[in-house]
C-alpha cells in the first residue's frame, strides 16, 4: 500500500533498519537508494541520519511524558472561564478550577482553545473638544521661535 508506506516515520524504524540505513549512508549511498533498499520514506531516513550525525547514536530516545494534572472537564472549565470574562487572570482562574496547577498550565489549554491573551488599549480617544483645545494651543504657538521653546519643559 503506497499510503502506509508514507506514514512510516523515523520513531518507528526496527534497530536493523536503523543499522542498515546508518550502514549504506556511511558507505555515501543517496537517500534515494537508501529509501529504496529499506523501504521507508525520504523523511524517515533523513531523520534517522540526521539523529545519528548530531548525536552519535541510532537508537531511539525514550521520552518521558507528562502526566496530566487536569481532567478533560476541568480544561473546558478554564477554557470558558476565559471565554466568559475575557479580562479574567491566570490567577483567578487557577483559584476556580480548585486544584493545584501551574499558570503555565492554563496558558497552554487556552493556546490550545486558540485563545490569545490581548493587551488592554491604553490610550484614550480624544473627544472633538480635546481636539479643538490641541489645535488652539498649536495656532497659538506657531509663530514662537526657539528661544520661546526652550522656556518650556515638557513632561
Amino acid at each position: 500500500m503506497p499510503g502506509k508506506r508514507a506514514r512510516r516515520h523515523s520513531s518507528q524504524l526496527s534497530e536493523l533498519e536503523r543499522g542498515l540505513i546508518m550502514g549504506m549512508k556511511t558507505a555515501r549511498w543517496s537517500t534515494c537508494r537508501v529509501t529504496g533498499q529499506v523501504d521507508r520514506s525520504e523523511c524517515a531516513v533523513r531523520n534517522c541520519w540526521e539523529q545519528w550525525t548530531q548525536e552519535v547514536t541510532h537508537e531511539r530516545k525514550t521520552g518521558s511524558v507528562a502526566n496530566r494534572n487536569t481532567t478533560r472537564r476541568e480544561d473546558r472549565s478554564i477554557v470558558r472561564q476565559a471565554l466568559v470574562d475575557p479580562t479574567v487572570t491566570r490567577s483567578t482562574i487557577r483559584s476556580d478550577v480548585g486544584i493545584g496547577i501551574v499558570s503555565q498550565t492554563i496558558s497552554r489549554h487556552l493556546a490550545e482553545a486558540n485563545l490569545k491573551s490581548k493587551r488592554p488599549f491604553r490610550a484614550l480617544s480624544l473627544t472633538l473638544e480635546h481636539r479643538q483645545l490641541c489645535l488652539q494651543w498649536c495656532q497659538a504657538r506657531s509663530m514662537w521661535n526657539v528661544t520661546d521653546w526652550q522656556r518650556v519643559v515638557f513632561l
